[in-house]
């Protein structure tokens, strides 16, 4: 009995030391899109951080490919000793509504929200929508006829546009949805008078709107937001509740240990304190919002479900 005693207690003291020098070796962050993007470098400043607060190297890994399935199929199938994160994207939330992956949520240890990206509603300088609800209006008043845009079919500011009828009881067919190679080229069209409006994030329609090229009608905030407080949230300019953002989460795979998710988390904290990722973010027109455990799982729960919904087949 007493052998059996010493065993268990060597066990024991073997699994404390050994979580205790956690982390002891480099750690990576798998990021599921290119270098330069937002997203990556956003990965790039909490690398940085974490390798401050943390006392090891931590280094930026994009695995790209198949629209982020490759990349957040790597995340899920790295080990969950702590040493493996990654940017787990608002993609995650759709692709297996999209039939694309069984990936989910629930296929993660979340550890930290980073960036979060409003939907916004954006028209041509000269247009003759003066705000949001006149906007809705003229889709009410001649259904079919307004064109819209904002990225692809089925991506994400399509289905903000989508969003934005339902909210309404209006059929997608209401508008003519026109798929571009993104919000540039989306915004593009709009100037030219090739759509109606667009709706892409207010940040990435800032340069024509600077360049008095393009209006915002309204974004689609569910609470006020600090960067773009000037703009009317749509569920207060119209009758109309809708709001949806685009947003990436710090996680790792499924299995993390409780110990090592709170020390990472900690250990967030202290990077946003620093103040260097809201700095870009805004600089980028967009914002950082943190948001930790019960708290964060439940986000990503109910965007999973709200994505779900917006999926289902045009009506």
């Amino acid at each position: 009995m007493k052998f059996i005693r010493r065993i268990a207690l060597s066990a024991l003291m073997l699994s404390s030391s050994a979580f205790a020098a956690w982390p002891d070796k480099p750690i990576s962050i798998i990021v599921p899109w290119g270098a330069g993007g937002n997203t990556d470098t956003v990965a790039r400043l909490v690398a940085q951080g974490l390798q401050k607060e943390l006392g090891v190297n931590v280094n930026v890994i994009n695995r790209t490919g198949g629209s982020g399935v490759v990349g957040h199929d790597a995340i899920h199938r790295a080990k969950a000793d702590g040493y493996t994160l990654g940017v787990v994207t608002v993609e995650i939330a759709m692709m297996h509504h999209q039939k694309m992956t069984p990936l989910s949520y629930q296929d993660y240890t979340p550890i930290s929200r980073l960036a979060l990206i409003y939907g916004g509603l954006q028209v041509a300088k000269d247009s003759p929508y003066k705000n949001a609800n006149e906007l809705m209006d003229a889709i009410k008043q001649q259904p079919g006829k307004l064109r819209a845009s904002g990225s692809g079919l089925k991506s994400v500011w399509h289905l903000n546009t989508l969003g934005m009828l339902r909210s309404a009881q209006l059929p997608d067919s209401a508008v003519r949805f026109v798929p571009s190679q993104g919000s540039s080229a989306a915004l593009q069209e709009l100037v030219s008078g090739g759509v109606d409006f667009v709706t892409s994030s207010p940040g990435e329609a800032k340069g024509m709107v600077d360049a008095g090229l393009v209006r915002h009608l309204a974004i689609m905030a569910n609470q006020p937001s600090e960067l773009y407080g000037q703009i009317p949230r749509f569920n207060q300019a119209t009758p109309y509740d809708w709001s949806l953002t685009t947003w990436n989460v710090l996680a790792a795979p499924k299995g993390l240990s409780p110990d090592i998710a709170e020390t990472l988390a900690a250990a967030m904290k202290k990077v946003y304190a620093s103040g260097e990722l809201q700095k870009f973010a805004n600089n980028q027109g967009f914002e950082v919002n943190a948001l930790y455990g019960d708290a964060l799982r439940q986000f990503m729960k109910d965007e999973d479900a709200r994505f779900g919904r917006l999926l289902v087949e045009d009506r």
